[in-house]
């Protein structure tokens, strides 16, 4: 699969499950991935909870080090965190 297919793989998943946890089925289709996650209606909780849906889902696994708010603010930053992720698992 391409690093694109991959990509677009990974912000479906990211505005499908923001979508489900924020009880907002319009943020699959319309959340824009270059807005800050937490006006999704994602508080800490909810961003811990969607970090675990995203470890197992694409089998990887963030070190602590690797938690930084800023790599995880917009679906787009997002998404390229679980791409480099992917790429270099260790």
């Amino acid at each position: 699969m391409s690093n694109h297919a991959v990509r677009s793989e990974t912000i479906y998943y990211l505005k499908k499950k923001i979508a489900e946890m924020t009880d907002n089925p319009s943020l699959e289709r319309d959340a824009d991935i270059y807005a800050q996650i937490r006006e999704m209606g994602m508080d800490s909780l909810r961003m811990v909870q969607l970090l675990v849906h995203i470890e197992q889902h694409f089998d990887i696994a963030f070190d602590d080090d690797e938690l930084i708010i800023d790599f995880f603010a917009t679906i787009d930053q997002f998404a390229s965190s679980i791409v480099r992720k992917m790429a270099h698992p260790v």
